[in-house]
């Protein structure tokens, strides 16, 4: 089996350009990955309608980007297995595969509860004042 060395980006912003052209295949090719992304985009668009401070919108992003940057790192370590396995079963690819999917759970369910948590403060300073 011949080794194939890949080329190391040679400079910075080839670098950045790999890492957006695989931030946008991810999203246009994974829908878990798009799913995400809608999330935040519309809590964002909500919390920022709700009139939100800033600071709670800030943390909401940053929650959700979190969650997105678990479902990438998911995704890759799925691929990354399923090919290394050749689709076979095996106890430790099983298990690997469903640590990286409760790692993307906490990171959704910490996103949405943030998120639920910060809309509901929202709405009850709407009716106090």
């Amino acid at each position: 089996m011949a080794k194939f060395k890949m080329p190391k980006n040679s400079s910075l912003l080839r670098s950045t350009i790999t890492a957006s052209t695989g931030l946008f295949t991810a999203i246009k090719t994974e829908r878990k990955v798009r799913q995400v992304v809608i999330a935040a985009v519309i809590v964002t668009a909500v919390c920022s309608a709700a009139d939100v401070g800033y600071f709670q919108i800030l943390m909401t992003i940053f929650s959700w980007v979190l969650a997105l940057i678990c479902e990438m790192f998911n995704t890759a370590l799925e691929n990354a297995l399923d090919y290394a396995s050749g689709k076979e079963y095996h106890p430790l690819i099983r298990s690997g595969k469903d640590y990286a999917a409760a790692c993307t759970f906490v990171a959704i369910i910490f996103a949405s509860a943030l998120s639920l948590f910060v809309l509901s403060e929202a709405i009850r300073g709407a009716k106090v004042t």
